[in-house]
């Protein structure tokens, strides 16, 4: 028999409204075509609003989509970038990312900040009456500033009252008729005493199809026993683009009776992380597939599970042959769906194996002690109770002050930082201590390592991380490259030109950086993406026609620093 719990869970529903698409007038003059929607899967995070085109170029004029206040602006080298944020008088308030600039009004009121805080990077919050905006009113203008990989406007719709991401296109009429596609599925053994085929391992199955109409590459049905989930690897297209974009439904139906729904339709941003969980994290680190799950981890606190049964976990154990399918559907309601066999077997085909580690329960603190290693997990790190490992091998890469440490399986996915704390090895002179840092290291290719930050603390290194993996210490003691380009000492600087340096640093990153032109702070934006800093002279701060003095430094993240100090005419 099929052994089926209910556990009921509710969705709350997006913004109610009679025509929904009259309340927001468009951000752009453009036609709107999508290059990412609301929720689709990100390293990390659900996409929390949609990526409108901008023609592969900036400068397009964005517009405030209702009536309201601009309530927040951000500057910043990564995320959004350069952002207006605005509440509207209907409940809602919307977001405007990635911007090249802003209105001079804004411009103005944002340098005066950043002057007045010498800092680049600002989150200011003008008051209700400082920028009323009408609808239609130009806000900024689109660009690629932040953590943006292209020109596009990334536009988010929040209910007011809990800043709670909603997707925006139900707000629009946007031109979808092209069903989801399905590239595999995938079957898991969700017990301590499930198989998939014999095998205490997932199996993954390529799906063949059209016209929204798909079934796998299995002749006959897939045997498995005991407790069973599912995944599925989908995505959407919508006209007139050719980016992956996600589903907005995943529903999963046993024998037609539906155990799993999923609508991502809103969430609240103290959520985002648990795509860590709602993913097969392993096969998103070892292949880039994002294959969905339709069963629950016990710590998977998602809300956007709107019908679930035992968990989306079914028990076969009776011998018959059961129909599965799994449909997609996207916000236009244009669907597709998989259907496949499962043979379940009667009898246990694996045995099971006892914990070989150290077990490490979800919903407590957990701590791992040793004399060269410490580790601490805080309450609810884990999305499920894990049998925890960490072993060491001897490091023979230069530059590495530790044993290489394994800490349990980059496979698997944490919910929140945890503490470690690694032993040095040998005496570490008093002029390096404050250079060392925790490393992180590629399994595969230890040659490729990565600054995980962390300070020396009386024979250890000690810091917070995100992944677990293989860590060591190591050092940095090389200050970061920093060259003007297209400029040397003594250049003249025509009325609109720009003064642009090449910053970079090969380990552990640029921390920070200041500049003063004749004595005086000056404001330079900075680009990491590019490694690039720029500084367009300000008629109001520095005179033309003479001589002007830059001092430049600039330090990573282990202070290692470095100076420029030239000339230049404007």
């Amino acid at each position: 028999m099929i052994r089926i719990l209910f556990i009921a869970l509710s969705l709350v529903t997006i913004v109610e409204g009679p025509d929904k698409t009259n309340i927001l007038k468009s951000p752009l003059d453009i036609p709107l075509i999508l290059s990412a929607n609301f929720g689709e899967p990100r390293t990390g995070h659900f996409h929390s609003g949609v990526d409108f085109k901008t023609e592969g170029i900036t400068g397009k004029n964005v517009y405030a989509v209702a009536k309201g206040y601009i309530y927040r602006i951000v500057v910043s080298p990564t995320g959004f970038g350069k952002a207006v944020y605005i509440r509207h008088t209907n409940g809602l308030s919307t977001v405007y990312g990635h911007l090249s600039r802003f209105t001079p009004e804004i411009e103005d009121y944002v340098r005066e900040n950043q002057y007045a805080r010498k800092n680049f990077t600002v989150n200011l919050f003008p008051g209700t009456g400082h920028f009323p905006v009408n609808e239609g009113d130009i806000i900024g203008y689109s660009g690629n500033s932040g953590s943006s990989m292209g020109p596009h406007l990334h536009f988010e719709v929040r209910r007011s009252s809990e800043e709670k991401p909603l997707d925006p296109i139900q707000f629009y009429n946007i031109d979808d008729n092209i069903r989801p596609v399905i590239r595999s599925i995938a079957v898991y053994p969700a017990g301590p005493s499930s198989a998939v085929e014999g095998k205490r391992e997932k199996l993954i199955l390529n799906t063949t199809g059209n016209k929204g109409s798909y079934s796998t590459n299995q002749v006959s049905p897939v045997t498995v026993y005991g407790a069973i989930g599912f995944g599925i690897n989908t995505h959407d297209y919508l006209d007139n683009s050719w980016n992956k974009c996600g589903v907005r439904i995943i529903n999963l139906r046993v024998d037609d009776k539906l155990i799993y729904s999923h609508s991502i339709d809103e969430f609240p941003f103290s959520e985002t992380r648990y795509i860590n969980s709602h993913i097969d994290y392993e096969e998103k680190i070892k292949n880039s597939a994002y294959i969905q799950k339709t069963y629950l981890e016990p710590n998977n606190k998602l809300s956007t599970y709107n019908h679930i049964i035992n968990n989306g976990i079914i028990e076969f154990n009776d011998g018959e042959i059961h129909e599965i399918e799994i449909s997609v559907s996207d916000f236009n309601d244009n669907y597709s769906y998989v259907n496949f066999l499962i043979k379940s077997d009667t009898i246990k085909s694996y045995e099971h194996i006892e914990n070989q580690g150290i077990l490490m329960p979800f919903g407590e603190i957990n701590e791992f002690k040793h004399h060269d290693i410490q580790v601490f997990f805080p309450q609810d790190c884990f999305y499920d109770t894990i049998d925890f490992n960490c072993r060491k091998a001897p490091s023979d890469r230069p530059g590495l002050y530790s044993d290489l440490h394994y800490i349990h399986n980059k496979y698997t996915p944490v919910h929140r930082q945890f503490d470690i704390s690694i032993k040095t090895l040998g005496p570490i002179s008093d002029e390096l201590t404050d250079k060392l840092c925790l490393v992180y290291l590629d399994e595969d290719d230890k040659d490729i390592i990565y600054y995980a930050g962390g300070t020396w603390n009386n024979g250890f290194v000690e810091g917070s991380v995100s992944n677990f993996g293989l860590y060591s210490i190591g050092i940095d003691t090389i200050t970061p490259s920093v060259e003007p380009l297209m400029f040397t000492d003594g250049s003249t600087l025509c009325k609109n030109d720009e003064l642009r340096i090449i910053v970079k640093d090969e380990f552990s990153g640029i921390g920070e950086y200041e500049a003063f032109i004749d004595g005086s702070w000056a404001l330079f934006e900075w680009d990491p993406k590019n490694s690039l800093l720029t500084y367009k002279p300000d008629p109001e701060r520095i005179r033309q026609g003479e001589k002007h003095t830059l001092d430049l430094s600039v330090k990573d993240n282990l202070d290692n620093e470095s100076f420029l100090n030239l000339d230049f005419y404007w």
